[in-house]
């Protein structure tokens, strides 16, 4: 939703900038004073904080307030900043992601065979003390007559 602002294309509205702020800023709130965290509209795709010096992009008209993506262009300057911004990037892939990428699954994980197998073999030995114990007071019993 694009506003005119002094002639110029605004992708927020400025009821919408007047709310927004640095979430950086905001969790940083004591070193930032009383109204941490507002935001500059610049270049008319970035907000950017005076208090953090995060820059936010904004795509499709949606600011991404997101403290990863403000700190990636945070040593960006402002000049250099890419109008329009570009595609978020995708997100890393962390040691665990890639061995699941890597090898498919190679069947059930061996623990819960583990633990499958002795619950089955407990239960075996529970119904054979079942059974002999039912046996032996059978057998202890007097004949009928």
């Amino acid at each position: 939703m694009a506003n005119q602002t002094n002639g110029l294309q605004s992708p927020i509205s400025p009821d919408l900038l007047e709310i927004l702020r640095d979430p950086q800023a905001i969790q940083e709130s004591a070193r930032h004073g009383a109204d941490p965290g507002r935001l500059e509209l610049v270049r008319g795709a970035w907000l950017v904080s005076a208090d953090t010096g995060y820059k936010y992009p904004i795509r499709d008209g949606i600011p991404v307030m997101l403290i990863e993506e403000g700190a990636r262009w945070k040593d960006t300057p402002v000049e250099a900043l890419p109008v329009p911004p570009p595609a978020a990037a995708p997100a890393p892939v962390t040691r665990g992601d890639e061995a699941a990428i890597a090898a498919p699954a190679a069947g059930p994980d061996p623990r819960l065979l583990i633990a499958a197998a002795v619950a089955f073999l407990v239960l075996v030995l529970v119904v054979v003390g079942l059974t002999r114990r039912q046996a032996t007071s059978d057998s202890e019993q007097p004949p009928a007559a």
